[in-house]
């Protein structure tokens, strides 16, 4: 279904700008926007990207925090960049495929300066931060014009979950096709090792970014060009099958992260177990064994591997049906366990069972309201992502919780393609899959509602932070078509606001 509304969203997004112009021609919002604008100057090099498999892992450009506070200058910029020892033409962070991962501490403070040497409209999402979603904070309402440096700031309360969380751009209409570009990184709050045992807490981490590239050419594709179908390269840190390694008996905090626009990843480290740790960057209630996990668009696990017998194995990513397309195995990297078994620290393979987790279970709490939200796509000539029959409208808002409320949402999947669910804000747990009750082991912020019929039902808390922001499927590819609706979280007594982002409020930011 997703390849079907390449040649389709330029039609679609036309006619959004189009409205847009007529009505509000000098309001530059996430429903009016300039997404037309998505048209990028390329320079394609005489060859085509042809990168070498093998190469030594490496992690992101690591930057972090001082003195509670952690500035950053992130920059779009279109050019030529090497990926896994080849140039390919993209429009990455810091010419960078993969952006550079955040470091920072519950109560730190991450203000983002946005320079968009890009010709598209942008903006910024700190995907699955419990802070603000007002004013500069995590405001996917903002629009980046081309040309100009925006600020972003968010505080992070100091009883914020430690984990693996991550930024990318969330411009409606052009989020899968920036994302694609490069325009996405990890963001790690500190320390989630300081919840182990101690004898577990010197031990090494790995930070492992997934993502998804496709290319034309010698040119990352854009949004009109990416097909779902066609061939993709699958990566890690921006390399092609990786080279790592660890000792015999020595265990690991591997950060694993989904950071790309589309593809679901079924990761396994064949002859090992995974310890899952954390979900989403919410410590688990329960440490559990896994031995593969799924991680789709926009999922992270935070797990502890220890080495076994000296050899070679390969991370990979298991076949994974979402419906629309079954996701191939495919090597993702090459882990060498070396002998003799490791001594120290690092040598201590028993794994707790219980962490010393900061959340609790919501179910104990009142449920204020029920409400049913049906994932579906239109049966017209244009393809329609839709959520309750109704594609994305940047004027309604469709959900208007009490704050400091929890709500029961019943999530239903009616198309023939799995649906993985996000909310902005605030994580959630989930309470039953297709009816059956699940055993939640902690609060999460994606969530998978399975293809034809599928059900999911959650408690979602509206906690600490009034004001707007949205829910959606993570596929960018549906999101950008229309599948997300917008929350008004607001105080007991008060009265819902318009959303910031149709032609209600002047959101373009210089």
């Amino acid at each position: 279904m997703r390849a079907s509304f390449r040649s389709l969203r330029l039609f679609l997004l036309g006619a959004l700008a189009l409205a847009g112009a007529l009505l509000f021609s000098a309001c530059g919002t996430i429903g009016s926007t300039d997404a037309v604008n998505a048209a990028a100057t390329t320079t394609t090099p005489a060859v085509d990207w042809t990168p070498k498999a093998g190469l030594p892992f490496r992690e992101p450009v690591q930057l972090h925090a001082s003195n509670g506070r952690l500035k950053v200058r992130l920059e779009a910029k279109r050019g030529s960049i090497e990926v896994s020892g080849a140039p390919v033409v993209a429009t990455p962070f810091n010419g960078r495929l993969v952006g550079p991962t955040l470091h920072v501490k519950p109560g730190d403070t991450i203000e983002t300066l946005l320079v968009n040497a890009t010709d598209q409209d942008t903006n910024i999402h700190f995907h699955g931060l419990h802070v603000s979603p007002k004013g500069i904070g995590d405001n996917v309402f903002r629009t980046f014009r081309p040309g100009t440096t925006v600020k972003s700031q968010v505080t992070l309360p100091r009883d914020h979950p430690p984990g693996t969380y991550w930024y990318h751009v969330h411009l409606h209409g052009l989020t899968e096709g920036q994302v694609m570009g490069g325009l996405s990184g990890l963001l790690i709050v500190e320390d989630l090792k300081q919840l182990l045992p101690r004898r577990l807490r010197g031990i090494k981490e790995r930070q492992l970014a997934i993502r998804d590239l496709q290319t034309t050419g010698g040119v990352v594709d854009d949004a009109e060009q990416i097909d779902p179908q066609g061939p993709t390269q699958r990566l890690v840190n921006g390399l092609l099958r990786p080279k790592l390694s660890l000792r015999s008996g020595e265990t690991q905090l591997w950060r694993i992260g989904n950071i790309g626009s589309d593809l679901f990843y079924n990761v396994a480290l064949e002859g090992h177990t995974l310890q899952v740790i954390a979900e989403d960057g919410s410590p688990v209630w329960n440490v559990h064994p896994a031995s593969h996990l799924v991680l789709p668009p926009g999922k992270r696990y935070d797990v502890l591997v220890t080495g076994g017998r000296p050899g070679s194995y390969q991370f990979k990513t298991l076949r994974y049906d979402e419906g629309f397309e079954a996701q191939p195995r495919v090597e993702l990297a090459s882990v060498t366990v070396t002998g003799p078994r490791a001594t120290g620290a690092a040598a201590h393979p028993a794994i707790p069972r219980r962490l010393r987790t900061p959340s609790t279970p919501l179910g104990k709490r009142p449920i204020a309201r029920k409400r049913t939200f049906v994932f579906s796509f239109g049966t017209g000539r244009t393809f329609e992502a839709l959520i309750n029959g109704r594609q994305f409208n940047p004027d309604v808002n469709n959900a208007v919780p009490i704050l400091n409320t929890v709500e029961q949402w019943t999530l239903v999947n009616k198309s023939n393609e799995d649906h993985p669910f996000h909310i902005h804000v605030n994580d959630f747990q989930v309470v039953s899959v297709n009816g059956k009750p699940f055993h939640a082991n902690g609060l999460q912020d994606v969530v998978v509602i399975p293809k034809n019929g599928g059900r999911v039902v959650i408690l979602n808390p509206f906690d600490d932070f009034p004001g707007h922001f949205v829910f959606h499927c993570h596929i960018l590819g549906h999101e950008d078509a229309g599948m997300m609706q917008t929350v008004d979280v607001i105080r007991r007594g008060a009265r819902p606001t318009p959303p910031p982002g149709g032609g209600m409020a002047h959101m373009h930011d210089k």
